[in-house]
């Protein structure tokens, strides 16, 4: 055999070799390079839930990463509900929010270290809403309060003023929501309404209730500052 077909014979082992060095240090290259996108934010949905007593909805996490996509989460995602007299969150992707009275509760997502919170509220039924005064008076830049009961009037049992009753304030025989006045529960006490120098006249304090119809309204009469 030539010299010239011995070398012939080792070119095959010489050339696979090196292509498998190639491939392994692209193959390193590559993996180094190529990174799996990290999670950037998470956002709950819906993003103000409300369920009634003894009920439940789902809520989803709608996760965003480093390179601009997103999706809903399917597993991985931790959920709390607190306080958890008001609701409870189950799940692992998604979650089951679980109406156990009536009240707000702070909803929580977590999934590798990014947290989303969102606020939810719980409803009972109700028959009737009644807003108590039904007519009141006050000073710009000043507060009155109000107390919101559901289904009987006036009952203490039924005072919804910090479980979920909503108070907005509209300019008089209009739907135009008056500026400088807004109203919100005070803790242990009421609906408290309050102006920032708002003009003075005649308001309407109009309550509304989560998953009713119903509604209820009030008299406000701003009046000057001495």
């Amino acid at each position: 055999m030539s010299t010239r077909h011995r070398f012939a014979g080792k070119k095959l082992p010489l050339t696979l070799a090196f292509g498998a060095l190639v491939a392994a240090a692209m193959g390193a290259a590559c993996n180094g390079f190529f990174v799996n996108p990290t999670l950037t934010s998470l956002n709950i949905s819906p993003s103000a839930p409300s369920v009634e007593v003894n009920t439940s909805i789902t809520l989803q996490a709608y996760g965003v990463y480093s390179d601009g996509t997103g999706s809903y989460l399917t597993s991985g995602v931790s959920w709390s509900c607190e306080p958890g007299s008001i609701a409870t969150c189950t799940g692992n992707g998604s979650a089951k929010l679980t109406g156990v009275s009536s009240g707000t509760v702070t909803i929580t997502a977590n999934d590798q270290s990014v947290t989303s919170t969102a606020s939810g509220t719980v409803y009972i039924t109700i028959s009737a809403l009644y807003i108590d005064p039904t007519s009141t008076s006050m000073a710009q830049s000043a507060s009155t309060p109000f107390t919101v009961y559901a289904n009987q009037d006036k009952v203490p049992a039924d005072d919804i003023s910090g479980s979920g009753a909503i108070l907005r304030v509209y300019n008089n025989n209009t739907t135009t929501v008056a500026s400088n006045i807004s109203c919100s529960y005070v803790s242990g006490t009421s609906q408290t309404c309050t102006s920032t120098t708002a003009t003075s006249g005649t308001y309407q304090v109009v309550a509304t209730y989560p998953g009713s119809n119903l509604t209820a309204t009030a008299t406000l009469i701003i009046t000057t500052t001495p």
